[in-house]
């Protein structure tokens, strides 16, 4: 199985939208901790046949210890900031411990067992993976291997909205008390209550209390996971991205995007078939026809005519297709951009 990951990770990667201290954090240490709940029995009872004669399943191991991984590292991070705001700790001693809580990130991981041929996926926000698979008819296909987890999910919105009844606007225009995903890291505000926000706004010069808090917490780490027979003979690749890569292109376009890659630069073909790879469809979610000269389009509205395979690296070919395909003066606008200093909630 291949995999091409929108990161510098191996395994996972972490999206901040709110500042880069949780990221940071989670990069270092969340697979880490995801190991740590894996002990060697555990790895071993894994690949045993499952037990069905009690007649209930038991939970998988595996995806048990990534579960606990994901709630032990917030937990802590969540702990180490309260110990900062609560204790006697001098305000620059302070500051490291609490900024992974006070700013927040999301986070995929994606385990592949080479034994069992199981690729397992664990998700914390709206991250997205998605798999790349030929049909019956040598078509490609996109799988979707994770859940956008927003308040915009019918799904996750009537799960927030169960774990607070009486609070009728804890979900309001999509948002969860103002903040767009549903499940993340850190995030300090949506997780401890208005005393505790108010002694980190007094003692520590901590952002405002977050309105309407009556129940928290409100937003969890806890990740769904999901689990899938990866089929070789087929072709299978995976694609992991933040939605930064999502809110330009759709699953189905990335898929054939990487498709059109990987016949590209597949030696068995001429290089003629290879160049005229340029001429061939992608599926396009839409129709607003190419973009005007002054617009930024948005790419999964795009004209096909405008994606390209040119990239030696294949995820540099998605980049590319999602910020402006053939237009380069497009593309160096959108890379010479430098990020804002005051990143607004997702």
């Amino acid at each position: 199985m291949r995999q091409l990951i929108l990161t510098d990770e191996e395994n996972g990667f972490s999206d901040d939208y709110s500042g880069p201290n949780t990221a940071h954090l989670l990069d270092e240490m969340l697979l880490t901790y995801i190991a740590a709940q894996i002990p060697s029995t555990t790895r071993q009872n894994s690949r045993k046949p499952e037990d069905k004669s009690s007649g209930h399943a038991s939970p998988d191991p595996i995806n048990e210890a990534i579960k606990l991984g994901f709630l032990q590292l917030d937990n802590d991070i969540i702990q180490l900031a309260l110990e900062a705001i609560l204790g006697p700790t001098a305000l620059n001693e302070a500051l490291p411990d609490i900024e992974p809580a006070n700013t927040g990130s999301c986070a995929l991981v994606a385990i592949y067992d080479v034994v069992t041929q199981l690729l397992r996926v664990a998700n914390v926000g709206d991250s997205r993976a998605v798999l790349g698979r030929r049909n019956a008819a040598g078509e490609w296909e996109a799988i979707p291997l994770s859940v956008d987890q927003t308040a915009s999910d019918v799904n996750e919105a009537a799960r927030i909205k169960a774990e607070h009844p009486n609070e009728l606007n804890v979900v309001e225009n999509g948002r969860v008390l103002g903040m767009a995903v549903s499940r993340a890291f850190g995030d300090i505000k949506w997780k401890v209550s208005k005393q505790i926000q108010q002694m980190a706004q007094q003692r520590l010069f901590g952002p405002p209390v977050l309105p309407n808090c009556l129940t928290p917490p409100y937003l969890t780490a806890e990740p769904v996971i999901t689990t899938t027979k990866i089929e070789p003979e087929k072709g299978d690749f995976l694609i992991t991205a933040s939605d930064s890569l999502w809110d330009n292109l759709t699953s189905e376009q990335a898929v054939d995007l990487v498709g059109r890659w990987l016949k590209h630069n597949d030696v068995r073909h001429p290089p003629s078939e290879r160049d005229a790879l340029n001429d061939s469809s992608i599926v396009q979610k839409g129709s607003s026809g190419p973009p005007a000269d002054n617009q930024v389009p948005d790419m999964r509205f795009a004209d096909e005519k405008h994606f390209v395979v040119v990239d030696d690296n294949a995820a540099a070919h998605l980049v590319r297709n999602a910020l402006g395909g053939d237009r380069e003066d497009l593309l160096c606008a959108m890379f010479s951009i430098s990020p804002s200093n005051h990143v607004q909630l997702k």
